[in-house]
């Protein structure tokens, strides 16, 4: 049964944490500046080692020319700005999900060139590394090195091997998107839980959670985790995240909140801000420590409230950049 956390308890930050992030555990606060000139319709979000914070930008508007992806010092200031080209010259770089990988470098999903990349962030330069997906989306990476991208409209995730190989697994079904629904994306955030039992897989137009059986760098059944309710928790299932506990984070782009899913699919809390400091369409979020990140993309406010947000969990991210 749902139950929403009413009075939170004070706790203090990691020592990674910057110092203008919020010092009382799920309080919403804006990270950073707004990211509407320089990175318009944040999206993805990546941390690295040194607490750098990575945001990219949809450019939902544009119809050619590149995007940027934004790079914050742990005080919120924009300390580099990275310029990514289109895959063709006539194109459009609209960039979606981001894993940083501190031994290979940053990897980014690009919808408007149907491609994943990888960027070396401090030279900017820019790797193709797999191409021909219709909506590629969201990023996770397996122990054996292999990257896991959903592609959201043919309802798929596709295993980029280290070597380059690729093999897409098929759920259409249950990961395509329903018709008639607002957004159109269907497969979106995707996240392994610790032991790497299952691939847990966000499906935003149906307002689901979906896990898909894991094993030895293949993937097998699927099966749905948690339902959404219009509106309320996971309306807009977008980014996902565990914590060290096994909780599952879950940004609703619908019901502007971050939900929280334990183990036996049930939201446990729900958080959201106030006034100046609510979410506006959350799609991504990072741990850093026991801090969350999170893109406010906007889309759903008409590009009011492009930023970054950041709330303390109670426990750290159970993948420490």
């Amino acid at each position: 049964m749902r139950r929403t956390l009413l009075f939170l308890v004070l706790a203090t930050l990691v020592s990674t944490s910057p110092a203008s992030a919020a010092t009382s555990v799920g309080v919403v606060q804006n990270f950073g500046p707004d990211l509407s000139s320089q990175c318009n319709l944040p999206e993805g979000i990546a941390a690295d080692p040194r607490g750098r914070i990575y945001a990219s930008s949809l450019n939902f508007n544009a119809t050619s020319g590149p995007a940027n992806i934004c790079v914050l010092d742990p005080g919120g200031n924009i300390v580099d700005l990275i310029s990514v080209p289109p895959a063709s010259p006539t194109g459009v770089a609209q960039l979606l999900g981001m894993l940083f990988v501190p031994s290979e470098g940053l990897y980014v999903t690009d919808i408007g060139g149907g491609r994943l990349i990888r960027v070396d962030v401090a030279t900017h330069a820019i790797t193709p590394i797999a191409t021909g997906f219709q909506a590629p989306n969201a990023i996770a990476q397996d122990h054996l090195g292999n990257l896991w991208v959903s592609d959201s409209f043919p309802g798929t995730i596709t295993k980029i091997a280290p070597g380059g190989a690729t093999t897409i697994y098929s759920y259409p079904t249950e990961l395509a998107p329903r018709a008639g629904e607002t957004p159109g994306f269907g497969a979106n955030g995707v996240a392994f839980d610790r032991t790497e039992t299952f691939l847990y897989v966000a499906e935003t137009s149906r307002d689901q959670i979906y896990r898909i059986a894991y094993d030895d760098g293949a993937l097998g059944a699927i099966e749905l985790f948690a339902q959404g309710v219009a509106g309320g928790a996971l309306d807009g299932a977008d980014g996902i995240a565990f914590d060290v506990r096994g909780d599952l984070y879950v940004c609703s782009n619908q019901s502007d909140e971050v939900a929280v899913v334990d183990g036996t699919g049930q939201v446990t809390a729900e958080y959201r801000g106030t006034g100046a400091n609510a979410f506006s369409s959350p799609a991504s979020l990072v741990f850093r420590g026991r801090s969350v990140y999170v893109t406010n993309l906007a889309l759903f406010h008409g590009g009011a409230g492009q930023k970054l947000s950041v709330f303390t969990a109670p426990s750290p991210g159970e993948h420490i950049p």
